[in-house]
């Protein structure tokens, strides 16, 4: 699940300077590659704690999902976690980068789906939720719960205001479940650059906006797939940067004391080329069940059917489908050092 609360589990899972990338333990300047734990394409994972092993939840059709039955289980994948799209939305592409939490009684799985007039790749955010983590999931209510003004749908419940100056008419991307103060709140980006950072209250049961949205900061250039987690000093927030079609795209962090105050903001990198491996971005970060240490999910580029990282020249569409590249799902043990998160070992 793509929020992640004071580091633990409960009911609602109420759980400037640029760094190089730290790394404890030595994996990722050892000698050997980092491999995937599940080899098929499974981008933009999504991960949470389902008794003692994990679901996970991909970018894709009806959202691939993914079980493992303990921490050190091997993953398999089990068909689409959603039964259906929403009526407001159509069936031209993919469902991107989903979050998924229990809240309450219910399991409840926040996705970005297409809807027309927004072009090819516009989307806006819906909520499907389901008694069970790997039963179907039923999107609710007749209008998305995120979505601009300007978009020919039913009005949604957080209409990102058309006034905001220099952000492109591209949708809405990236939920992401955050508990702060006590109440559920869903993280996202407005889509295109400049990137800009959005947290909305939600309602108790995580289903509706309980408030408008405000935006935490933008950025000229790609910050996605934004991840809250609250520390002892305030909050960290994981994101990805650049171009997730090259090897360059990485993870990154930011640290500030104050969830709605990010000017003073820290920020390094978290992972990058120097694992070895192309483009890991499109993290996630759980809970390890029955503990308090974390584990981070994130994809990134293979090629030619193999767990072999894809070379630099993956960027261009062409050279992607000649090699068959695809984005299986990595993990690792993460450890914090001074506040700051680093990559203990890869799994």
């Amino acid at each position: 699940m793509r929020l992640r609360l004071r580091l633990a589990t409960s009911s609602l899972l109420l759980g400037p300077m640029l760094v190089g990338v730290v790394v404890s333990g030595g994996p990722a300047s050892a000698d050997r590659i980092p491999r995937p734990v599940l080899g098929t394409g499974f981008a933009d994972p999504t991960v949470a704690v389902r008794g003692d092993g994990f679901v996970g939840f991909s970018t894709g059709s009806l959202i691939p999902r993914a079980y493992a039955a303990g921490p050190d289980a091997s993953w398999r994948t089990t068909g689409s976690a959603l039964v259906r799209l929403p009526a407001w939305s159509h069936d031209d592409g993919d469902i991107w980068a989903s979050d998924i939490a229990r809240v309450g009684r219910w399991w409840v799985l926040y996705f970005a789906a297409p809807v027309r007039g927004l072009g090819e790749y516009g989307r806006c955010i819906g909520v499907a939720r389901s008694r069970s983590a790997v039963t179907g999931f039923k999107p609710i209510g007749d209008h998305p719960l995120v979505c601009p003004s300007y978009v020919d749908v039913p009005a949604a419940d957080d209409a990102v205001p058309i006034a905001l100056p220099g952000l492109p008419r591209a949708g809405v991307i990236d939920p992401s479940l955050v508990v702060a103060g006590g109440r559920p709140h869903l993280v996202y980006k407005t889509d295109r650059i400049p990137s800009s950072i959005r947290l909305l209250p939600l309602t108790s049961n995580g289903q509706h906006a309980a408030a408008t949205s405000v935006e935490l900061f933008r950025h000229d250039g790609v910050l996605e797939n934004p991840v809250l987690i609250e520390r002892p000093a305030g909050w960290v927030m994981l994101l990805s940067q650049g171009d997730f079609t090259g090897c360059s795209y990485r993870t990154i962090w930011r640290r500030s004391t104050s969830i709605f105050n990010w000017t003073e903001a820290t920020t390094g990198v978290l992972l990058d080329l120097s694992t070895r491996l192309c483009g890991p971005g499109g993290a996630d970060v759980t809970p390890m069940p029955h503990s308090k240490r974390l584990r981070i999910y994130f994809h990134a580029w293979t090629c030619h059917g193999t767990t072999t990282p894809c070379r630099p020249g993956i960027r261009k569409e062409r050279v992607r489908k000649r090699s068959r590249a695809v984005r299986p799902m990595y993990a690792a043990t993460i450890d914090w050092v001074d506040g700051v998160p680093v990559i203990a070992d890869f799994l």
